[in-house]
C-alpha cells in the first residue's frame, strides 16, 4: 500500500493507514471498493466533516509528489469539499494547500464554483454564480493584496460535471503545481516557499467556506459554516501518491 516513496489505495477495505476524522453531523465508510465521505444534514452555526488525511503538522510525508485520485461528489452542497495535498496549517502565513476545492456559500462570498488551488493562487474551473473578472483583476493588479491571486476569471472546463467519475491529478514540484482532469492539463499555479515544505494527503467534505480577514487575532482562516437540509458524499475509488 505504502512505501517510502508511493502510495496506493483502492479501498478494499477499511486500513489503519488513513487518520479518519469525523465531526459531529457526518460519516465515514469503506464498502463495495469506495471510501465514501459524508456530511449533513448539518446545522448552520455548526462545523461538520469527514475527512482522510495520511499526517499530522510536523509527521507529514510527501514532497513534490504527485496526487492522483479518482472521485465523483454526490451534490453541490454548501460549504468545502477537496482532494489534494496540504501541510495542514490553517495559519496565513504557513498554510500550504495544493488542491482541487469546491466552494459555495448561500451569503456573500467570493468562490462560489470549483477551483485548482495551489498556495494562495486560484484558477477557476467551474463557476457556480457570480463573475471573477473585476476581483482577478484587483488581485494580479496588487500583487495578491487582497489575500489571493486569481489567474484567471473565466472557467476553464464550465461543462464539468462533478457527479460524474472523473480522475485528478495534482503534480507538485518546487516552483509549480500542474492539475490535470482525465488526463487533460487543466491548471498551472506558481508556488512560493513556505515554512514548511512537505505536506499530507488529504480528501475531505464539510459544511464550511474559509474567512480571510488581516486583522484575525490567530492570524488564521476562519470556518464560515453552512446549514445543508440533506447529506452529501465524496465518493473515492483510490487514490495514488507518486
Amino acid at each position: 500500500m505504502k512505501d517510502e516513496k508511493s502510495l496506493f489505495d483502492d479501498f478494499e477495505e477499511k486500513t489503519p493507514y488513513w487518520d479518519y476524522r469525523v465531526d459531529n453531523y457526518a460519516s465515514i465508510t469503506v464498502r463495495d471498493s469506495k471510501a465514501i465521505l459524508c456530511s449533513g444534514p448539518t446545522e448552520a452555526l455548526y462545523y461538520s466533516n469527514a475527512e482522510i488525511s495520511d499526517g499530522r503538522f510536523d509527521d507529514l510525508p510527501w514532497e513534490e509528489k504527485t496526487f492522483e485520485a479518482k472521485i465523483r461528489m454526490t451534490d453541490l452542497h454548501y460549504g468545502s469539499a477537496g482532494w489534494g495535498f496540504w501541510n495542514h496549517s490553517m495559519v496565513f502565513d504557513l498554510s500550504m494547500p495544493i488542491w482541487f476545492i469546491h466552494l459555495q456559500s448561500r451569503g456573500p462570498y467570493l468562490f462560489q464554483g470549483f477551483f485548482a488551488q495551489a498556495d494562495t493562487g486560484f484558477v477557476p474551473i467551474k463557476l457556480y454564480r457570480g463573475s471573477l473578472l473585476i476581483p482577478s483583476l484587483l488581485s494580479r493588479a496588487t500583487g495578491g493584496a487582497i489575500g489571493v491571486t486569481i489567474y484567471r476569471s473565466k472557467p476553464v472546463f464550465p461543462d464539468l460535471d462533478l457527479r460524474e467519475w472523473h480522475v485528478y491529478r495534482v503534480e507538485w514540484r518546487s516552483e509549480k503545481a500542474s492539475f490535470y482532469i482525465d488526463d487533460a492539463l487543466i491548471a498551472v499555479i506558481p508556488l512560493s516557499k513556505r515554512a514548511t515544505s512537505k505536506a499530507r494527503a488529504d480528501v475531505w467534505i464539510d459544511n464550511a467556506v474559509f474567512g480571510y480577514n488581516r486583522r484575525d487575532a490567530g492570524q488564521v482562516y476562519r470556518h464560515l459554516t453552512q446549514e445543508n437540509r440533506s447529506r452529501s458524499c465524496v465518493e473515492v475509488d483510490y487514490v495514488k501518491v507518486y
